[in-house]
């Protein structure tokens, strides 16, 4: 019996490690990235510089597929269904929680929660970039308010989609500002960037990624900045703080992952994620736009996280509800 005994113990030990091997060897398969929004905009433009260091890092397959619809809803909402396994992720925008907060704020059901979700590492950060088409004849924001003032209601601002960040931001501005423009939602930034450049809609609170192409060819005017201070690409521009107005705005951008994701998997994520972000092709795209590496994960992005949820539900509290008017 002794040697039936022996056998079994080392048939157990062999499953175990085996299994422990078989966690610790994430991934074995094609990784997707959802894309929520369309394409174009600032989770696009990163994901897609990110999917070849991924690819070095993981040594798989690393796709990005657009599932696209309701301001971004649908992509969230497809991850927090889809298995806690580490091979479906979301990257999005500071819109993935603005969501859910939003449609709290306006006592409706929302897709999802951002418990349903572990933010594995911020990858970017960056004010919007306020710009407005040649035709308007303001140069600062002061003069956009004066205008807006003579003009209630008349004067339209494009966003990426009703409570996006370009439409919150504006929002705040208005609030602000005590303005009413008319708002025209777009399903995405890069056509509501396109609406701006063709003279359809007269302003924008646009990624940096997005806009700053545009501002560098003179095709918009760029009259300020979103931030609580001035982005490192364009520090002669002003922001809406300097103008006197209580509207600053960061669009950050990170991946997100099932809440039960194992920790082993959400280590591998953000040891490949790290790596990454420090690729040097990966660096030079994001400078060739102007869009700012803020890599942060571990309990430092925990705990940053954490407070601008509070902060982002205090804004929206105070917004309250954003009638649509087309």
């Amino acid at each position: 019996m002794k040697p039936i005994a022996t056998t079994a113990v080392s048939l157990l030990l062999a499953l175990v490690a085996s299994l422990a091997g078989a966690q610790e060897s994430f991934p074995t398969r094609t990784v997707t990235i959802v894309n929520p929004n369309a394409p174009g905009g600032t989770s696009d433009i990163i994901g897609r510089g990110m999917i070849e260091p991924l690819q070095r890092a993981f040594k798989q397959p690393v796709i990005m597929v657009n599932r696209v619809g309701a301001g971004g809803a649908v992509g969230g909402a497809y991850v927090a269904k889809a298995p806690a396994d580490g091979y479906h992720t979301l990257l999005n925008t500071v819109t993935h929680v603005l969501i859910p907060i939003t449609e709290n704020a306006l006592g409706r059901a929302a897709p999802y929660s951002p418990d349903d979700f572990v933010l594995l590492a911020r990858i970017t950060s960056d004010p919007l970039l306020f710009i407005v088409h040649p035709s308007l004849p303001v140069k600062s924001v002061k003069g956009l308010v004066a205008l807006a003032k003579a003009k209630p209601g008349e004067l339209t601002f494009s966003s990426p989609g009703l409570y996006s960040t370009g439409h919150i931001s504006m929002a705040m501005l208005m609030r602000a500002a005590k303005v009413d423009l008319l708002h025209a939602p777009f399903n995405g930034a890069g056509p509501a960037m396109v609406a701006v450049l063709g003279g359809h809609v007269f302003m924008m609170h646009v990624p940096v990624g997005v806009g700053s192409p545009h501002v560098s060819a003179g095709r918009v005017r760029l009259i300020a900045q979103t931030g609580p201070q001035r982005g490192p690409a364009f520090r002669d521009t002003p922001t809406l703080k300097e103008y006197g107005y209580d509207a600053s705005f960061l669009l950050w951008a990170g991946y997100f992952a099932h809440a039960k994701t194992p920790p082993a998997v959400v280590k591998a994520w953000q040891t490949a994620l790290r790596a990454s972000a420090e690729d040097p092709k990966f660096k030079a795209a994001m400078a060739k736009i102007n869009v700012t590496i803020d890599y942060e994960d571990g309990d430092a992005v925990k705990a940053w996280y954490g407070a601008e949820l509070k902060r982002l539900e205090s804004e929206m509290r105070e917004i309250g509800k954003i009638e649509r008017r087309s």
